[in-house]
C-alpha cells in the first residue's frame, strides 16, 4: 500500500463539531488537524498569515499531544484576535516521558479581504479524541466546542 495522502473531513455531532484528519506522518497529521480547525473557525482561502511560534508542548501520549496542540492553536488565535490559517510542525517526536511538538501557527487579521469568520471555536475536548496509526499513516479524530 502507498503512503496516506493528507486529508481532513468534518464529523456530524449534535452539539459540537467533529473533525478527522489523515496523513502519512505525524507532523503532517498535526498540520492537517490544524488546517481542519482553521476551516471550522474561518474562511481564509488566499490568506498567507504571519507566523507565531507554538511550543514546544509535551504530553504523555499522542492523544494528549493532539489535545495540547489544537488547544494551543485556538488559544493563540484568540489571544491575538486573528484567524488561524494553517500551522507548520517543525518537530514532533517521542521522548522518554511521552511526546513533544513544536511549530508555528500562521494567523491573518479578521479584517483582511480574504478572511471571513465562520464560528467561534472554543476548545478541543478529550471526548473521543484519538490518534491512531494504520497501514497507510495516521488518523486524528477530535471534537471541538463551538
Amino acid at each position: 500500500m502507498g503512503a496516506q495522502e493528507r486529508s481532513h473531513a468534518f464529523l456530524p455531532h449534535t452539539a459540537d463539531a467533529g473533525l478527522v484528519a489523515h496523513a502519512a506522518t505525524l507532523a503532517e497529521l498535526f498540520e492537517e488537524g490544524a488546517l481542519a480547525l482553521a476551516e471550522l473557525a474561518a474562511d481564509t482561502a488566499g490568506a498567507a498569515g504571519a507566523p507565531v511560534v507554538v511550543g514546544p508542548l509535551a504530553a504523555d501520549d499522542l492523544a494528549g499531544l493532539a489535545f495540547a496542540w489544537l488547544n494551543e492553536l485556538i488559544g493563540i488565535a484568540e489571544s491575538e484576535g486573528r484567524a488561524l490559517v494553517r500551522a507548520q510542525v517543525e518537530r514532533v517526536e517521542g521522548t522518554a516521558d511521552g511526546w513533544t511538538i513544536a511549530g508555528s501557527a500562521f494567523l491573518a487579521p479578521y479584517d483582511a479581504p480574504s478572511v471571513r469568520a465562520r464560528r467561534q471555536v472554543k476548545a478541543v475536548s478529550f471526548h473521543r479524541l484519538g490518534v491512531e496509526e494504520g497501514p497507510d499513516g495516521y488518523a486524528l479524530t477530535a471534537y471541538v466546542d463551538v
